[in-house]
């Protein structure tokens, strides 16, 4: 067995675990069981949400250590739920490096949902949330043609910047002119309750509540980290939606 081969393919799995939104104490312990499986001790692993850090001893004494940086995060629960499988299966059987990477490449090879799932969601839950809030109907079908274009404006910059910061605070412009100008044209009767619609759909939520799970866990570091991060992606949403109210001089509120 190579050792740092195996490890290599462990970080593999561990870094997909975090990109896809687990929380730092299951990724940690998933490394330890898949390490531990193939009879490494000393196995210590220290994660933060940009950084995987491992190192331990192997069968014939010698230490092996590897550092992953994290560039990039894109939640997938589907993807998550098959990782997950893919360690516990390590973890019982054992295969061997070369059975354990063709698996890997198999759950990396699945299809992603169709494109139309998400544009789908982005219409119920800005409506739903447009309604939630006071909205009217022609408030919720205002917001749920905004929630396309929140998606389809995520996706576009998607491909050409990496900073989530940067790509939500210009979303959250596009998103609040949009707002403004449709109420202007009479497609919708309140501004607020249309931008409330669109804001959920920015709204870091997945990474605050994985930031207080990591805290009450004991990583307060990562918990911490992860915190700080969504409150900067909150604080980036809200100026973009209120410049767009500054330059039309407050809309039609």
């Amino acid at each position: 067995m190579n050792y740092a081969k195996l490890l290599q393919a462990t970080l593999d799995i561990a870094e997909e675990m975090l990109i896809c939104g687990a929380e730092v104490g299951r990724v940690e312990d998933s490394i330890v069981r898949m390490c531990s499986a193939y009879g490494c001790t000393r196995v210590n692993a220290f994660i933060i949400t940009s950084n995987i850090q491992v190192t331990f001893e192997d069968p014939e004494g010698n230490i092996v250590t590897q550092i992953r940086r994290i560039i990039r995060h894109d939640v997938n629960f589907d993807k998550l739920d098959y990782l997950n499988d893919l360690s516990r299966y390590i973890c019982k059987y054992k295969p061997s490096l070369d059975e354990l990477i063709k698996k890997y490449e198999e759950v990396m090879a699945r299809k992603n949902l169709p494109v139309w799932i998400e544009y789908a969601g982005a219409v119920l839950i800005a409506a739903g949330f447009t309604v939630f809030f006071g909205g009217n109907i022609n408030d919720a079908v205002t917001s749920a043609i905004m929630g396309l274009i929140i998606t389809i404006s995520m996706r576009t910059l998607g491909k050409f910047e990496e900073n989530q910061m940067a790509k939500v605070f210009i979303t959250s412009v596009i998103a609040g002119f949009s707002a403004i100008l449709s109420v202007k044209i009479g497609l919708g009767n309140n501004v607020d309750k249309i931008m409330i619609g669109g804001i959920m759909l920015l709204i870091p939520g997945i990474a605050m509540t994985n930031s207080v799970r990591d805290m009450l866990t004991g990583d307060i570091v990562t918990g911490l980290l992860r915190l700080v991060n969504s409150l900067l992606t909150a604080a980036a949403i809200a100026c973009g939606f209120a410049l767009s109210l500054i330059l039309t001089g407050g809309g039609a509120i």
